[in-house]
């Protein structure tokens, strides 16, 4: 299986409390990945945009959840 699906699998077995903890997780390594890109210590670009959809994931399933009570 891959990354992805694990990925999904995970996102989706989280509670609300989880998946807040987990967004407010996410949302501060984005702000550390800019002040690191600021003095050039990022090596692999990439990370930003995974990071950001893991996000998106998360708002999604926070979403849904919310939708069910």
């Amino acid at each position: 299986m891959s990354k992805l699906n694990e990925r999904r699998k995970q996102i989706a077995e989280y509670t609300v409390a989880e998946t807040q903890r987990e967004l407010k997780e996410l949302r501060l390594k984005v702000f550390n990945l800019r002040l690191q890109q600021q003095r050039g210590e990022v090596k692999n670009n990439r990370v930003f945009a995974q990071t950001r959809k893991d996000i998106a994931r998360l708002l999604h399933h926070l979403t849904q959840l919310e939708r069910e009570q």
